[in-house]
């Protein structure tokens, strides 16, 4: 595997280490549903399969946890999405395959005690400037595609 040094990289280290930001607040954005869990969960799949993505897999954490005699974390799903045509420009060259751990994309759908329901997903977009070759430009696109599949949590149709 090859490796390439992206200066943007050194950047965000720096930041993080002089304005205490940690990492999952950088690189996971969480937004809090206008609707209930299960329309939320619904809404998700409705809209990565308008958007041509596939569904492969919902892991429900709570009924995992609790049937392996765990603490009961909560009702939480992680949807799992792939878009096969994003997929495809992704891992077409061998010095990209490498990503394929971030796949297939994750969204996270989950209640908290203040009783609300919250979406969490990588930021894509911050994820496409620190990745260089092919991937930044794919990233980018999965960015703009999740942002259309995210967008009924912000309030817009």
């Amino acid at each position: 595997m090859s490796t390439r040094y992206n200066p943007s990289v050194s950047f965000v280290v720096l930041f993080m280490l002089l304005g205490g930001c940690s990492m999952g607040s950088l690189f996971i954005h969480e937004q809090r549903s206008p609707y209930d869990f299960d329309t939320t969960v619904a809404k998700v799949v409705e809209n990565a399969q308008a958007e041509g993505w596939i569904v492969p897999k919902i892991f429900d954490f709570q009924k995992s946890l609790v049937d392996h005699r765990q603490r009961d974390p909560g009702r939480m799903k992680v949807i799992k999405i792939c878009s096969p045509e994003l997929a495809s420009r992704m891992f077409a060259d061998d010095d990209s395959k490498f990503v394929s751990v971030m796949a297939p994309c994750s969204i996270s759908v989950y209640e908290k005690a203040d009783g609300s329901t919250y979406l969490a997903a990588m930021d894509m977009a911050l994820m496409s400037k620190l990745m260089g070759g092919n991937v930044g430009p794919v990233l980018a696109d999965i960015a703009a595609e999740d942002a259309a599949i995210l967008r009924f949590a912000s309030g817009d149709p």
